[in-house]
Parts: structure tokens; C-alpha cells; sequence
């Protein structure tokens, strides 16, 4: 159950997200802070930066990382 829910709250945030990576951040935040309370605050914010400073896509950072924990 915990896949179908990874996958809607990611499918969401991207599909409203119109604009890369970058735009679909807060509605990422969103979805895996405020709604299903995956992460907290510090988690998503330690999270976001070290997806800032990796090379590639953002958004496929945020999800494998959020997927992982």
C-alpha cells in the first residue's frame, strides 16, 4: 500500500508541477511534509539541499530519496 501512496502523492506533484523540477518543489513539499508526513521540516530542508548539490534532475532526486527512507 505504502508503493501506491509513494506513487500518488510523486504523480501529484509532477503532473501539477508544470515547469521542471524546480516549480514542482513546493508542491513535492507539499505532499511528502504537510500530507502524508513522510519527512519533517529539517529532513526536507537537509534533503533539498543535498539534491541541490548533486548533478541531474532534481525531482528524481527528491523521490528516490524520499522512496529510500
Amino acid at each position: 500500500m505504502e508503493w501506491i501512496h509513494l506513487f500518488l502523492g510523486f504523480l501529484i506533484s509532477n503532473v501539477l508541477g508544470y515547469g521542471g523540477g524546480p516549480a514542482s518543489i513546493p508542491l513535492m513539499y507539499q505532499e511528502i511534509v504537510t500530507h502524508y508526513g513522510w519527512l519533517t521540516d529539517p529532513q526536507f530542508s537537509n534533503m533539498l539541499a543535498l539534491g541541490n548539490a548533486l548533478p541531474g534532475p532534481i525531482a528524481t532526486k527528491i523521490a528516490a530519496y524520499v522512496g529510500y527512507e
